[in-house]
């Protein structure tokens, strides 16, 4: 997938600040499979080794596949990928206290 926006937010106290402006960005995010792991390819590097995940769902006619994920620091996370036909993308990555949803396309 490449990226073309992202949007984050934070929670704070308890409560889910409002979502920041959306920002232009380009960065390729890949699934290695054998290695069980899922790669941002910014700068630097992130990587999110895959822990266990959801069967696929079909939801509004968009794929949904929920990953469950421990990055390089050892936090655990959730990354969803919302795929629709006509091959946009939407990545959640969701911590406990912050998130942040990439969209862009299919490479």
């Amino acid at each position: 997938m490449k990226t073309q926006y992202v949007k984050y937010r934070q929670n704070k106290g308890g409560y889910w600040t409002e979502w920041s402006g959306l920002k232009k960005t380009s960065v390729t995010v890949t699934i290695n499979a054998d290695e069980q792991r899922i790669i941002v390819h910014s700068s630097p590097q992130e990587t999110y080794r895959i822990l266990d995940f959801k069967p696929t769902q079909y939801i509004d006619d968009s794929l949904v596949q929920d990953y469950y994920c421990v990055d390089s620091s050892g936090k655990k996370c959730t990354i969803t990928f919302v795929i629709s036909k006509s091959e946009n993308a939407i990545i959640n990555l969701k911590y406990n206290n912050w998130q942040y949803i990439y969209s862009g396309y299919l490479l």
